[in-house]
């Protein structure tokens, strides 16, 4: 399982929800259309729900939640089933920060992405 990359932003798939926490993956759709309605109520968006190419070569729906949508739907599991997904957000989360880039173009985005938030950090004391 490995933390995905959309528009920048770190998201993980149901599919892989599914796998971690030993559900199938139908339940796990099931799930996240039900509480929909309430994120969306609250958070103005629905989850973002791409399609995906199985085994077969047919397409099929998939959502790629972030960190906080993830959990957020985390809630409707089991304790150990919502430990399980908490404590895989960490490990890809410390992965991601040590990974080393592999190539030129990777190593110049980090160091702009650093950048970013060096300039928005100076801003905030800036502005305390």
């Amino acid at each position: 399982m490995e933390l995905l990359q959309n528009n920048n932003k770190q998201t993980i798939s149901s599919r892989e929800i599914a796998e971690l926490t030993g559900k199938r993956h139908s339940d796990i759709l099931e799930a996240i259309r039900n509480m929909e309605s309430a994120w969306e109520k609250i958070n103005e968006r629905k989850f973002p729900l791409v399609n995906y190419k199985d085994a077969k070569g047919e397409m099929r729906p998939e959502y790629r939640l972030n960190k906080t949508e993830c959990l957020y739907v985390a809630t409707k599991f089991n304790d150990e089933a919502r430990a399980k997904l908490i404590l895989r957000w960490e490990e890809l989360e410390l992965e991601k920060q040590n990974q080393i880039p592999q190539s030129f173009s990777e190593a110049l985005k980090l160091a702009y992405e650093q950048s970013l938030k060096i300039e928005e950090q100076q801003k905030q004391l800036e502005a305390q």
